[in-house]
């Protein structure tokens, strides 16, 4: 199904709009989440997280 098909059907009222835009932001955070755990398996998170604790161990930066 298109996008354009999708708005097409969508007869919604308000509060269905609202449902479904916090269903779809939902999906938008699991996919995001998705993507840093495969980078980080990945190990694309290598360089920056050895920066990160030499800064630390060097005093150039405080725990959060």
């Amino acid at each position: 199904m298109t996008l354009q098909e999708v708005v097409g059907a969508a007869k919604l009222t308000p509060q269905e709009l609202d449902q479904l835009m916090e269903r779809l932001e939902e999906l938008r955070q699991e996919q995001w989440d998705q993507q840093i755990a495969r980078d980080r398996e990945a190990g694309r998170f290598d360089e920056i997280i050895g920066r990160a604790k030499q800064d630390m161990a060097a005093g150039l930066a405080t725990p959060l």
